[in-house]
C-alpha cells in the first residue's frame, strides 16, 4: 500500500529547527510532515500553496500554519523569501497554556502592518540558532512570543474568535484516534463529559454537533489518501480501520455525495 509522501525536514532527536524559505520556484510534491508543527512566514513570494484541499494564494506578507499531519505543496510562481521554523509540541511543554493556544491558530493569515515586527522576531531566533553558543531557553522564550503575537493579531484583526477549552481538546483528540474512535462516547469519556452535554457544546460554540467533527476529520484524511495516493479502496478503508470497505464507501458517499472512485477521478 503506498503511503502519502513525508518529508522529515528535523532529525529524530531534534525539537526545534529554523531556516530560510528556499528561494526556489519549482513546484514540490504533495507530502505531508510528521510528528511537528511548521510555521512558514513570506515577506515576497506569489503563487498558490494547496493544504489539504484548499488551494491559498501566496499573497505576501502572510503566514502559514502547518500542522501534524497536514499534507501540502508549493507551486511558486515568484522567488518566496522568508522563514521557516519547525518545532515539536515538547520543545515548549513548559510552557502550560501553548498547546491551547495552537489550536486557534488558522492555517493562512495576513501579517498586517502593525504586526511587521515578526519578521524581526523570526530573524533574531535563526540568528540565535545559528550561533555557536545556541541557548535553548532563549529559543523557547522567541517561540512562545511568536505565537502569543500571533494570537494577538488573530484578535485584532477578528480572524477567529476565542474557542472553548474543552472544544479544542476534543478537536485534539479527534486528530488523534479518529481511525479507532469514530463515535462520540469515547471522547465525552476523555473529557468527563456526558455524550449530550459534549453534543450540546459543539453545537452551542461550533453550530454543528460533535459527531460531524469527527466525520470531517475521516472525510478530510480519506480525500487526503484518494488524491496523493493510488492505494485501493479497500486498502484506504483498512487504512482508516473499517472492517468492511463497504461501510467505507457508504460513509463517504454519505458525507460528499460522491463515491470514493468517483472523488478520485476528479483529479
Amino acid at each position: 500500500m503506498e503511503p502519502i509522501g513525508k518529508k522529515n525536514k528535523i532529525k529524530k532527536e531534534q525539537l526545534f529547527k529554523i531556516s530560510r524559505m528556499k528561494e526556489v520556484i519549482k513546484p514540490t510534491k504533495p507530502h505531508k510532515h510528521a510528528g511537528y508543527h511548521e510555521f512558514i512566514i513570506l515577506d515576497e513570494g506569489a503563487g498558490i500553496h494547496t493544504i489539504d484541499e484548499q488551494d491559498y494564494e501566496v499573497n505576501p506578507p502572510t503566514l502559514f500554519y502547518l500542522k501534524n499531519g497536514q499534507v501540502h505543496c508549493w507551486d511558486f510562481t515568484q522567488i518566496p523569501k522568508g522563514y521557516v521554523m519547525i518545532f515539536k509540541e515538547e520543545f515548549l511543554d513548559e510552557f502550560n497554556n501553548i498547546a491551547h493556544l495552537l489550536t486557534s491558530i488558522p492555517t493562512h493569515m495576513r501579517v498586517s502592518k502593525a504586526y511587521r515586527s515578526i519578521f524581526s522576531d523570526f530573524e533574531l531566533m535563526m540568528n540565535e540558532y545559528e550561533s555557536s553558543g545556541t541557548n535553548t531557553q532563549i529559543l523557547k522564550s522567541y517561540l512562545n512570543i511568536i505565537i502569543y503575537k500571533i494570537c494577538d493579531l488573530l484578535q485584532n484583526t477578528n480572524a477567529v474568535a476565542s474557542e472553548h477549552k474543552s472544544i479544542s481538546i476534543f478537536k485534539s483528540l479527534v486528530d488523534k484516534h479518529y481511525k479507532t474512535h469514530k463515535t462520540i462516547g469515547f471522547y465525552a469519556d476523555q473529557l468527563g463529559m456526558t455524550n449530550r452535554s459534549l453534543s450540546n457544546l459543539c453545537s452551542k460554540e461550533l453550530g454543528r454537533p460533535a459527531s460531524s467533527i469527527i466525520s470531517e476529520r475521516l472525510v478530510m484524511e480519506s480525500k487526503r489518501l484518494l488524491r496523493y495516493t493510488s492505494n485501493t479502496i479497500s486498502e484506504i478503508a483498512f487504512e482508516l480501520q473499517y472492517t468492511d470497505p463497504s461501510h467505507f464507501v457508504k460513509f463517504f458517499k454519505s458525507k460528499t455525495n460522491l463515491t470514493p472512485m468517483e472523488f478520485r477521478k476528479k483529479f
